[in-house]
């Protein structure tokens, strides 16, 4: 139960509840439009603090962030588990859950002293598993169990159903408490809290995981991404019988590949000769070069003339004695002798540069014809070298081969496990039938209920609740008879939270309230909101717990309200209004 609501804010208007049916009523001035800001009156604000007080997420775009909430506080006061809990939590912290009062003795909370303010204070994660163990017999902590895995029953899921909220969609189905809601949430969460096994939807989701992955790996294989990695069982079939009889032809000719024994020497040998033959090429062009330049030498020299000699010395003689020019002959005679050497020595030169060019002219004719003998012996004869590249083809087809046929294996997989999903598809289904004909006392209370309540509110109309145990896991719809016009769509959201709420109530779980907001009744007639109330407040009064509502003030006034509900009990007095600026929940208007 929610005994109160406060807040740090000096202008927020506390709000404090009782058992049974509760109305919140808001004045609406004759000017008021559906445009103006969210906070003017706060009805749905109120939802939103109750969410935040009980765990609900606090993001940067969360109302409690705003500049003009972030640094205040919200408290509140709840009977849980037949104990009363003070809660205190703001925007500034959101982690932190101040435990103001209750759990003294409880070894189940686990409390810590935040230093600043010397105040005890769970975390915010550990404040929504004790919600969930003492509201829906959740495990405390889920490591190690079940409920471990994601796509499992949750406090937060299950609790949306009892507080729907309007700005996440929470009144467009009465299976979904949000619009984005997944279809495994609402199945596993709602199959929990009927009382049906719900691991069975569990089971669906992992299938439709499991489709969702081929569904994803056939477009990549059609859109090529991954064609050299899967691709399909009728493309591989003719790629890994090429590739197999490839390999195979490879065997053969490996099999009658004859290799000269000697190859390898002989083919050493003819690269050698190649190596010498160049090397003597080049060392004959430095010889012949000198050879060149010793002929043009042997030119140069040759001895001065004799006149030449004798005109120096007849000079000489009118100024020298005649005893050096007796000496003429003698100088004459040695010149000559030099000159004579110098030839001899390059004649003898030439002749042995021309015979060692010669020589090498053989020894390259020689080695040229060494050379083309060897690589005449190898002519037609399969080379070594040339029998390891064969070899190393071979292996390559092997294991082109090899991974087309694993690839042939993933394609069979993938194709069989299509016809596997089919299969386990249909066998969940059969146990969900099982399942639903086991536990059909749980179904029937919730049909019952239902279908009374749909009796109550219309005279001219039959309904019933449809549980379907079907290919993609359980179903649950509500069919009211006739047009849909008169609000049905929200009839049938309040008929299915009031069965709901009454199946948990009487397995012992549930937050003990059930809390509609205004736009819940959107486009009802007031008949059938004046028996919505009526159906509410039988449900909860003299049982501990609560039916609330929030209401406009000039629709509550229309309603044909039964003698049974005493407006002085059921209204609460708070009171919040859209009429000027202290008028609403916080008491200021923001955006």
């Amino acid at each position: 139960m929610i005994l109160s609501i406060e807040s740090s804010l000096p202008t927020f208007k506390a709000v404090t509840f009782h058992e049974g049916l509760n109305v919140l009523l808001s004045d609406k001035s004759e000017t008021s439009t559906t445009k103006q800001t969210r906070n003017s009156a706060g009805k749905t604000s109120l939802v939103e603090i109750i969410h935040f007080l009980l765990g609900s997420d606090c993001d940067k775009d969360s109302l409690f962030r705003v500049p003009e909430l972030i640094s205040h506080t919200f408290k509140g006061r709840f009977r849980i588990g037949g104990e009363v809990f003070t809660v205190e939590r703001g925007g500034a912290e959101p982690a932190k859950v101040f435990l103001l009062a209750g759990g003294d003795e409880r070894t189940d909370l686990l409390k810590k002293l935040d230093k600043t303010s010397e105040r005890f204070y769970i975390s915010n994660t550990n404040w929504k598993a004790f919600l969930g163990h003492s509201m829906f017999g959740l495990p405390l902590d889920e490591r190690g169990t079940a409920f471990e895995e994601p796509y499992t029953p949750t406090f937060r899921s299950m609790f949306a159903y009892f507080v729907r909220r309007r700005d996440s969609g929470g009144f467009i189905s009465p299976e979904r408490q949000a619009e984005k809601q997944q279809r495994s949430d609402w199945q596993v969460n709602l199959s929990y809290l009927l009382g049906l096994d719900w691991q069975i939807p569990f089971e669906f989701t992992k299938i439709r995981q499991r489709e969702k992955t081929l569904e994803e790996l056939r477009k990549a294989v059609k859109a090529g991404a991954l064609g050299q990695v899967v691709g399909t069982v009728a493309e591989l079939r003719p790629q890994v019988t090429i590739a197999e009889a490839r390999a195979e032809k490879l065997r053969r000719s490996l099999a009658s590949f004859e290799v000269h024994e000697s190859y390898k020497e002989l083919s050493r040998h003819a690269a050698q000769a190649k190596t010498e033959m160049q090397a003597i090429v080049r060392r004959t062009v430095s010889l012949k070069e000198n050879l060149e330049y010793l002929e043009l030498a042997l030119q140069s020299e040759k001895p001065p003339p004799c006149s030449d000699i004798q005109n120096l010395y007849a000079a000489a003689g009118v100024e020298l004695p005649d005893v050096a020019l007796r000496r003429f002959d003698e100088v004459n005679s040695f010149y000559e002798s030099v000159v004579v050497n110098r030839r001899v020595h390059l004649e003898s030169e030439i002749v042995n540069l021309r015979s060692q060019i010669a020589a090498d002219e053989t020894e390259v004719g020689r080695l040229d014809r060494e050379r083309s003998t060897t690589l005449q012996s190898l002519d037609g004869r399969g080379a070594l070298d040339d029998f390891l590249v064969l070899q190393r083809g071979l292996a390559e087809s092997e294991a082109q081969a090899a991974t087309l046929r694993e690839r042939f294996k993933a394609a069979e997989l993938l194709e069989g496990e299509s016809t596997k999903l089919d299969i386990d598809r249909a066998n969940l289904q059969r146990r969900l039938q099982e399942d639903h004909h086991t536990r059909s006392e749980a179904l029937t209370q919730a049909i019952l209920i239902i279908a009374d309540a749909i009796t109550r509110l219309y005279d001219d109309r039959t309904g019933r609740f449809v549980v379907s145990a079907t290919d993609n896991g359980p179903e649950f719809r509500i069919s009211i008879e006739g047009d849909r016009g008169g609000g049905i769509s929200n009839v049938e959201i309040f008929c299915f939270d009031l069965a709901l709420f009454n199946v948990v109530t009487s397995w012992g779980g549930g937050p003990g309230f059930l809390l509609h907001d205004s736009h819940l009744f959107d486009g009802v007639d007031e008949r059938q909101i004046a028996a919505a109330l009526q159906l509410g407040q039988e449900a909860t009064q003299g049982r501990g717990l609560q039916y609330i509502v929030t209401m406009n003030s000039d629709i509550f006034a229309r309603l044909p309200l039964p003698k049974s509900i005493d407006l002085n009990s059921v209204v609460l007095d708070t009171r919040l209004s859209d009429v000027g600026e202290g008028g609403g929940l916080f008491g200021f208007r923001f955006e």
